[in-house]
C-alpha cells in the first residue's frame, strides 16, 4: 500500500490469515465508513497504529505476531525486494550511456504498446458500432 490515505476492509486483513477475533481486536475503536457495496472501510493509518499497538503486547503468540508483522510491512509499503545498484562500480559516463540506452529501449517498447493498444481500441469501437 504505502500510502496512509488509503482505506482497507476486513477482507484485506483476512487475506493475511488473521482470525476473526484478531481482526475484531485490531479494528476496535478504529473509525470506519460504510461503502455502497456494504463493506466497511477503515483508514490505513488507523489500522497501522492499531497493529503497532497490538505488536507491543507481549502476550501475542509468535504465529500471530508474524502475521501482524506481515500486515504492517504490507501497509507500510515495504516489501521483500532489496534495491541494488548494479551500476555502482561504473564510471559516471558509462552509467549515463547505459541508462540512456535503457531509456531508448523502454521508449521503443512503449511505442509498440501504444500502437497495439490503439489497434485494440479501434477494433473494439468497430465491434461496438456494428452491434
Amino acid at each position: 500500500m504505502g500510502s496512509n490515505s488509503e482505506k482497507l476492509t476486513k477482507l484485506h486483513l483476512k487475506a493475511f490469515d488473521l482470525s476473526d477475533y484478531t481482526i475484531k481486536q485490531l479494528l476496535k475503536g478504529v473509525g470506519s465508513v460504510a461503502t455502497p457495496n456494504g463493506l466497511r472501510e477503515y483508514p490505513a493509518s488507523d489500522v497501522i497504529a492499531s497493529v503497532e499497538t497490538r505488536l507491543r503486547n507481549p502476550k501475542i503468540q509468535d504465529e500471530n505476531r508474524a502475521k501482524l508483522q506481515r500486515v504492517l510491512t504490507w501497509l507500510n509499503g515495504e516489501s521483500n525486494v532489496i534495491p541494488v545498484d548494479f551500476l555502482k562500480g561504473l564510471p559516471p559516463e558509462r552509467r549515463i550511456e547505459l541508462l540512456r540506452a535503457r531509456v531508448k529501449e523502454l521508449e521503443a517498447k512503449e511505442q509498440t504498446l501504444n500502437e497495439e493498444t490503439s489497434l485494440l481500441i479501434a477494433q473494439a469501437r468497430k465491434l461496438v458500432a456494428n452491434k
